[in-house]
């Protein structure tokens, strides 16, 4: 009886130890995603604007004023220009978090099959891509409960660490 509780105990600590940390997965864009992705497909800094958390006045004013080096970065001058607009036109779109704090995330969004695409299950932790052509990045924070956009996308143009 011991030996059986030895082994059934045994193989319980091997069985463990052999777990696997999950693969990154990607989820679907929420409603809220949704919309606020739609503003940039339309090419509505208004709206982008107003939707923004209140600590990103300046980048919202800078959407407001047409400012040119944002304008370009987030809709593109021409249809299929890197730009976070080009992305988001190639729905459904999937999004993969990376948290920063409790209270800031960045939403990596990609084009349906893009992430499973670009993933190596030899290689730890996820492949993001291209910036502006396998994903977008958007940065958000917590207010009040919700997650608000704090960048306008801006995120997707910040150098990034490959996981290979």
């Amino acid at each position: 009886m011991r030996r059986t509780a030895f082994f059934i105990l045994a193989s319980g600590l091997l069985a463990s130890a052999c777990t696997t940390t999950p693969e990154p997965s990607c989820r679907p864009a929420s409603e809220a995603e949704r919309q606020l992705f739609g503003h940039i497909v339309a090419h509505n800094e208004a709206a982008l604007a107003d939707a923004m958390a209140p600590g990103a006045a300046a980048t919202a004013q800078r959407l407001r004023e047409l400012d040119p080096a944002l304008e370009a970065q987030v809709f593109g001058e021409r249809m299929g220009d890197r730009s976070v607009r080009t992305v988001l036109m190639r729905p459904p779109l999937c999004v993969y978090d990376a948290e920063i704090t409790r209270d800031e995330k960045i939403a990596y969004v990609f084009p349906a099959g893009r992430f499973e695409a670009l993933q190596n299950p030899e290689q730890p932790g996820p492949e993001l891509g291209t910036p502006a052509i396998d994903h977008a990045a958007c940065r958000f924070v917590q207010v009040d409960g919700q997650w608000r956009l704090a960048d306008a996308c801006t995120a997707t143009f910040a150098p990034i660490t490959p996981a290979s």
